[in-house]
């Protein structure tokens, strides 16, 4: 990530705004972050934020929402924060495999995504705010191996 601290990236309730996502995440993330954790963040915050663009407020509503990356303690935070309806996903239930494909349902699978994809995920409402919190563990560097000796 280039500098030390958080960097934001702010965005309005229009799903055309997702096309400016993957290049500020990839332009946030070390070049030593992993692709697995690069793919995580990424659609979890796709996930996020598309639920706050399509459901967070009525039609014709401005929303400001924000999205902050930043390393903390080997791993890599990730927040989104929005001035829309109080939804918090923590408290949606687990996802259900459907018995057939006759049955299944299409959507409804973005917060099981988030919760499969990312290592932690909080939710407060302050001051009129959603403000969820991803965290991603980073993997531990494996020492090199010594073949010299």
């Amino acid at each position: 990530m280039r500098g030390t601290g958080a960097t934001t990236l702010r965005l309005h309730n229009n799903l055309a705004e997702l096309d400016r996502l993957v290049p500020w995440i990839e332009d946030q993330l070390d070049v030593e972050m992993s692709c697995d954790i690069s793919l995580a963040v990424q659609i979890c915050l796709e996930e996020a934020l598309a639920n706050v663009i399509m459901y967070g407020a009525a039609e014709n509503d401005k929303l400001e929402i924000s999205v902050a990356l930043e390393h903390a303690a080997g791993m890599l935070v990730a927040r989104v924060e929005d001035n829309g309806r109080e939804f918090d996903p923590t408290q949606v239930p687990s996802f259900t495999v459907a018995p057939s494909l006759a049955a299944a349902r299409v959507g409804n699978v973005g917060i099981h995504l988030m919760r499969s994809f990312a290592d932690g995920m909080n939710y407060q409402r302050r001051d009129g705010r959603n403000q969820l919190t991803l965290r991603f563990v980073k993997p531990q560097q494996s020492p090199e191996l010594d073949l010299q000796g």
